[in-house]
């Protein structure tokens, strides 16, 4: 099932192509979507295929942080009815659990999430297998201004994390963020204060928040997701500690073992199928976003050996796994340095 996202993604591309140079609308047909994804806000098209366009992008003008200079200007607005309701809750962390529960209506193929431990909130950002670099950075960008603009321009995060390899230049991160990211790292995050969750948002109108929320509420009711798709985010989530098995997703969708296999018969897999085809787009973007080692890949894939991970790597790729980093060094931004050892 495609993963579909509003045209509000591409909110900016257009200025930006033309700043550098380029053709937005030549990019635009070139991926098979419609012109008007650039002028219209409210289209819902392939998330891969806006994902597509954005990297056409950065490798035309040859800015590498071309997604972050979109997404620099980003508002809550441009987030429509989901942004409306995420402004009207009476504190950030109420804002940031409707963030969590509508992201869907904006984008499908990703989520928010936040986690508290000790004096900090971490806003983690959970992507596909198959993001880029421009998909991922766009991403985190977005829900760096979504506090931003709930806290106002004068806030900064205490981190913020990529998965990818560091750039070759920091200036448009440092500007954009107030601070220097953190690369290689094992999740997409915006690192906070835990306090600043119970920020009064002193503009909220909780009677606008609750009419927007029962539309909301409705558009979720109707939306069907099918199981393959909320397994495959179970398996992301679960694979780095080691305990993806099919009987803990069973157990997390509140179901047995033999119920979750009949289900996904139905739907034409099996529970194998998509934990081979989460890890494929997980390795391929691990190996060709970051220089992490392999046995940090093989960790994050779940592997109980780097040996297991190499031979299920050449089983489906006929290649080893470090022959497959070097054919497609060339598809990632590598750093210049050792800037941001990886982990």
């Amino acid at each position: 099932m495609s993963q579909l996202g509003r045209s509000a993604g591409l909110t900016g591309f257009l200025e930006r192509c033309r700043e550098a140079g380029l053709d937005a609308y030549q990019i635009v047909a070139s991926v098979g979507l419609p012109p008007a994804v650039l002028t219209d806000p409210d289209l819902r098209v392939s998330v891969e295929l806006i994902g597509r366009m954005y990297e056409m992008a950065a490798e035309q003008s040859g800015q590498e942080d071309f997604a972050l200079r979109v997404a620099e200007t980003r508002r809550l607005s441009n987030m429509g009815a989901v942004g409306l309701v995420i402004r009207e809750q009476p504190t950030l962390r109420k804002a940031l659990a409707a963030y969590a529960r509508y992201q869907w209506l904006q984008n499908d193929a990703y989520s928010v999430v936040t986690q508290e431990f000790g004096d900090q909130a971490i806003l983690r950002i959970n992507g596909p297998p198959w993001q880029g670099r421009q998909g991922q950075e766009l991403a985190v960008a977005t829900a760096f201004r979504t506090i931003k603009g709930i806290l106002g321009e004068s806030w900064k995060p205490q981190e913020v994390w990529f998965t990818h390899a560091a750039p070759l230049k920091l200036d448009t991160y440092r500007r954009v963020f107030g601070i220097t990211p953190s690369f290689d790292q094992d999740a997409m995050a915006v690192v906070l204060r835990r306090s600043e969750l119970d920020t009064p948002i002193a503009s909220a109108d909780p009677a606008i928040a609750r009419q927007v929320a029962l539309y909301l509420e409705r558009l979720t009711e109707e939306r069907r997701i099918e199981l393959r798709d909320k397994v495959g985010d179970l398996i992301v989530a679960l694979l780095p500690d080691g305990l993806c098995s099919v009987e803990r997703v069973a157990q997390h969708l509140g179901m047995d073992r033999r119920t979750l296999h009949r289900r996904l018969s139905a739907e034409g897999t099996t529970f194998s199928d998509i934990l081979d085809d989460t890890r494929r787009g997980m390795a391929t973007s691990l190996l060709t976003s970051s220089d992490r080692p392999l046995q940090n890949v093989a960790d994050l894939l779940g592997f109980s050996s780097l040996s297991a991970f190499a031979h299920w790597f050449r089983r489906h790729f006929d290649q080893s796994a470090s022959t497959y980093r070097t054919a497609h060094a060339g598809n990632a931004i590598r750093p210049s340095g050792a800037l941001f050892p990886a982990l």
